[in-house]
């Protein structure tokens, strides 16, 4: 059996990627401690201090597989507590300019049931159900309402963290801390402090922002696909909107906009943003709903990625992982799976030191370049649509034009053969690397295709 790697580990936030490196911690140390900073409710509650919590998120089939790898039947406990199931291909529609389609591209224009099965449901039913989890472990405590202000160190190796609630500040030593603590990371200027120079950073201008709320299902809705997208091809078309149908009986809206046409948060400027979209399908469907919820939004100006891998002599006894990583823009709904994808990586590195012995020391040069690889496809998915737009800043990636003209080839295969499509929705899902659209059987069909239609 596996030794342990230490006695106490601390995570850094309670939220999603707090909640799956506690479960991954779990495994290999004798106590874990999750200090969260909110107080929350028992329930499918948001956190006060994640601003995006309000806003419509999707959990992706590549996070969804990891979660129930970590805790077994967590599917079926997100249908219990009224999750939404849903089938890609079929259950998820696309309205734009073109019509009705079954992918994003408009190319696929009938549905195909390809396998793939997720749920649909709140963040805040999502964050529960993985909480009442994580804490249900015997080694596993969550402290609500308590901030860490600090790293505590000596001879530049991390021993824990100092904290304050209720008024008090107290120190607490461990084996391992793993900042999980969202964009509003503050392991900069932590390391700052310890001397270790600032990450650099790959930053991406993309410009959004989105305004959501919340309708009462009518009775009168029936039939209609659990996911509904309304939006167009860049770069002309900056505004689309996602209705979802949640727990609860309700449907949850956001709409997004870029470069300056942010949607209101005044309810007759939303719903007058939301008839202007490229089809009316959902403000038919909204217009004489019953609004459940506040209008709330959020803008996000840029998407942001640290290179820790790239920090010499990094201090033992961190690790930082998550949107304190990797923050993407939202719109593509890759942030939780992204950190799932990162917990279960640092799950694969820790069993294979405790299989082999090999303890904690230079753990971070171990894991970051880890996380890197598992990042790299979504950051490079969201890059690629962002840089579609020419009002995004950033270094735009070289070959961009070839790489556009392969992934053409790909959707006209798609359209022609579901077995294609079921590959695209399993990378855009991020159930497997990016590297899969350049497998033999996918690369020869591709680069045929592209020499047909430079020939037709």
């Amino acid at each position: 059996m596996p030794q342990k790697l230490g006695q106490h580990a601390v995570v850094i936030g309670g939220s999603i990627a707090g909640l799956m490196t506690a479960r991954v911690l779990s495994d290999h140390f004798d106590r874990v401690t999750i200090f969260e900073r909110d107080q929350l409710e028992d329930g499918a509650a948001i956190h006060k201090s994640t601003p995006q919590g309000n806003h419509v998120h999707a959990l992706l089939g590549g996070g969804e597989q990891i979660m129930t790898a970590l805790f077994p039947g967590f599917g079926a406990e997100l249908e219990e507590l009224g999750a939404v199931p849903w089938k890609a291909g079929c259950d998820a529609v696309f309205y734009s300019p073109v019509g009705k389609s079954y992918n994003l591209t408009g190319s696929v224009r009938e549905p195909r049931d390809l396998g793939l099965v997720g749920h649909v449901m709140s963040r805040g039913l999502l964050e529960y159900a993985l909480r009442r989890r994580a804490i249900a472990l015997p080694n596993v405590r969550l402290q609500m309402d308590t901030a860490v202000e600090e790293l505590t160190h000596e001879n530049g190796r991390v021993t824990g963290v100092r904290i304050r609630s209720s008024e008090e500040s107290e120190s607490v030593t461990a084996d391992l801390v793993v900042d999980a603590g969202g964009r509003g990371s503050r392991a900069a200027r932590w390391l700052g402090a310890m001397g270790v120079p600032a990450p650099e950073e790959t930053t991406i201008g993309v410009d959004f922002a989105y305004t959501s709320t919340k309708y009462k299902k009518p009775a009168s809705a029936k039939g209609l696909e659990p996911i509904i997208l309304v939006g167009g091809p860049p770069p002309k078309y900056t505004n689309g909107a996602l209705l979802e149908e949640i727990e609860n009986n309700e449907w949850h809206l956001s709409v997004a906009g870029r470069f300056g046409q942010y949607p209101p948060t005044d309810e007759k400027g939303f719903l007058e943003f939301v008839k202007a979209l490229p089809s009316p399908i959902i403000y038919d469907l909204i217009k004489h709903a019953e609004r459940i919820a506040e209008i709330s939004h959020h803008r996000f100006p840029t998407s942001i990625l640290r290179h820790y891998e790239r920090i010499a002599n990094f201090p033992d006894g961190l690790l930082i992982l998550g949107d304190a990583v990797c923050s993407f823009n939202p719109v593509y709904g890759q942030g939780m799976t992204s950190s799932a994808m990162q917990a279960w990586a640092l799950q694969t590195l820790l069993k294979d030191r405790a299989e082999q012995n090999h303890g904690l020391a230079q753990l971070a040069s171990a894991f970051f370049p880890r996380a890197m690889e598992v990042i790299s496809t979504p950051w490079t998915l969201a890059a690629n649509s962002d840089f579609a737009y020419p009002q995004t800043t950033g270094e735009r990636p070289p070959a961009m034009e070839e790489g556009f003209r392969y992934f053409a080839a790909l959707d006209a295969l798609q359209a022609e053969d579901p077995s294609v499509q079921r590959v695209v929705l399993e990378v855009f899902q991020l159930i497997k690397p990016l590297s899969a659209f350049w497998d033999d059987s996918i690369r020869d069909r591709v680069f045929a295709k592209m020499q047909q239609r430079a020939s037709g």
